[in-house]
């Protein structure tokens, strides 16, 4: 055999012992760490609701603390493979444009967290709709994303970034909410019949906040209808119920006073 091949051989063998201790040490890390890391998650946040911290803080310094722990375990591994700490940093170090273009989106996310967390446009459990087009119930905040749960249950992810520069709407900041409802009536229905009718449709619903003004006038003269803006205060958690209600309510009493409501149709005349 030639001696190059049982030099590298000999080599190969003194060093398999070490090769497989270290393998057998990472495999029980790999194995023991997303255990350690999940009590540790668990400690921390039972620690941070004993205090009644913000849930989206919680949420965020947890996805931030788990983030930690696997960087730890990412440099437990590269020790144990034989590189060294300060060789790897430097290796980073002198790609640091490149790595900081990779992770610029990243960064920005990660900022943008801290910002929402900062200045608290929304907190949890709350409904937002944002200048992009995503809406839902704020579910948690995780260190680049921000969970929102949509009515129909579906699972939204937006990038944090995208929540703390663009407007955003939260609907569920303020206790009590207008409903704005427009009912169309035909030309030949009397205006005050309509108010009328409408007025006591607002004052008769429990959900209706008596305190707030009730508004219901007639809005626009329409190419085939009158309009007829109907504005009442709800709390919050009344609002969709009560939508459906004065829809239902408004076509039933429309009906029993024979009010038309328009509807597209054309007219043609025979001579």
């Amino acid at each position: 055999m030639h001696p190059i091949v049982t030099n590298f051989l000999q080599k190969a063998l003194e060093l398999l012992p070490m090769i497989v201790t270290r393998g057998i040490i990472v495999i029980v890390l790999f194995s023991f760490w997303p255990k350690l890391t999940a009590f540790i998650i668990k400690g921390y946040k039972k620690a941070l609701r004993k205090k009644s911290v913000d849930p989206l803080l919680e949420s965020f310094t947890s996805s931030m603390l788990k983030t930690l722990l696997y960087v730890i375990l990412f440099f437990l591994i590269v020790g144990i493979a034989g590189v060294k700490a300060t060789s790897l940093v430097t290796v980073l170090g002198t790609a640091g444009l490149a790595v900081g273009l990779a992770l610029q989106g990243s960064l920005a996310n990660l900022a943008g967290g801290m910002l929402i967390l900062f200045f608290k446009p929304f907190t949890k459990d709350e409904y937002i709709i944002a200048s992009t087009g995503v809406e839902g119930i704020v579910n948690k905040i995780q260190i680049l994303y921000t969970i929102l749960t949509t009515p129909d249950n579906k699972v939204v992810i937006v990038p944090n970034s995208q929540l703390a520069n663009n407007a955003i709407t939260n609907v569920s900041r303020n206790p009590e909410r207008r409903l704005d409802l427009v009912f169309s009536v035909s030309y030949d229905t009397p205006t005050e019949k309509v108010k009328e009718i409408l007025t006591k449709i607002a004052n008769s619903h429990p959900n209706v906040l008596k305190d707030k003004p009730i508004n219901i006038r007639m809005s626009v003269q329409n190419a085939s209808s009158l309009d007829f803006i109907f504005r009442v205060w709800v709390k919050k958690e009344d609002y969709w119920d009560s939508k459906f209600d004065f829809t239902e309510m408004v076509k039933a009493e429309f009906d029993a006073n024979n009010i038309e409501i328009p509807y597209q149709k054309i007219d043609i005349y025979k001579k």
